[in-house]
């Protein structure tokens, strides 16, 4: 009754391996994304402000550390976009690999009455 063989299953594998592949990177990347916006500035900048102007960063490390996080928000967005894509082409591949096989049949719709006159009126 089925079409597939053993082909129909290692793809439907593959798709399923390939589909969480992409769903834990995207896991990897919301986690990293919490716990990056969830410390308060200074942490996240790794700046101590001590209230003396001797002592305190100058403003070039403020901005490159500043920066810094740019670049990592700018490769988190980048690693979810990638992550999104693995497992929308695991999704694909899943479901390519499924063509084929038997699909329930959809019920059948009653055709819509339709009348003899054509334009005539009664």
């Amino acid at each position: 009754m089925s079409s597939g063989g053993r082909g129909d299953i290692f793809g439907r594998a593959m798709g399923m391996l390939v589909f969480l592949l992409g769903i834990c990177l995207l896991v990897v990347v919301f986690r990293y994304a919490f716990m990056l916006f969830g410390q308060d500035p200074a942490q996240a900048l790794d700046l101590h402000f001590t209230g003396d102007p001797k002592r305190d960063p100058l403003l070039s490390v403020i901005g490159f550390k500043f920066g810094w996080i740019l670049v990592r928000i700018g490769i988190l967005i980048t690693m979810s976009i990638a992550g999104s894509f693995i497992s929308q082409r695991g999704i694909n591949l899943y479901f390519s690999a499924m063509q084929g096989a038997p699909v329930s049949p959809r019920p059948a719709i009653a055709p819509a009455a339709h009348s003899d006159a054509r334009g005539e009126t009664s």
